[in-house]
């Protein structure tokens, strides 16, 4: 069995078939790729080709944007550091999410600072060794928050 493909497209023309494949996908194979023909396809094709090249890269090298230096646990995690459930995951990763503007944020009252506000930070991006992540992957993000 394939790895099932969602085309996000069919969400607004059928609720409900997209739901269904969705949950299909979740319950009985736990991934899926999801697709959208508003985002170009040479586009995520440059995010993936180049998330490839940084995981060929020496450990030393990916180790410069490890997450062990972000107080928001974002970076590269290497093989065997992130767990599920409390088992060891085999898998090395990037975790990146949305960034905030850390000065704006830091102009708010701080006694209305949430904990989890630290969540909210830069990206840790390869530029010394892999200058060419950073706009790959803006790219795919302008693509995937215009959906």
């Amino acid at each position: 069995m394939g790895l099932p493909i969602l085309n996000l497209s069919i969400h607004r023309t059928n609720p409900a078939l997209f739901a269904d494949q969705l949950r299909k996908a979740c319950h009985e194979i736990g991934f899926f790729l999801l697709r959208h023909d508003d985002i170009p396809e040479s586009v995520c094709n440059r995010a993936l080709s180049e998330t490839h090249q940084f995981f060929q890269r020496p450990l030393q090298e990916k180790m410069t944007i490890s997450y062990e230096k972000s107080a928001s646990f974002r970076g590269y995690m290497p093989l065997g550091v992130e767990n599920t459930e409390g088992k060891l995951d085999s898998r090395d990763q990037i975790e990146y999410a949305a960034e905030y503007d850390l000065h704006q944020q830091s102009s708010g009252l701080a006694e209305h600072t949430q904990f989890y506000h630290r969540l909210r930070d830069t990206n840790p991006w390869p530029d010394s060794i892999q200058p060419t992540v950073r706009p790959a992957i803006m790219e795919y993000v302008r693509g995937v928050l215009g959906v």
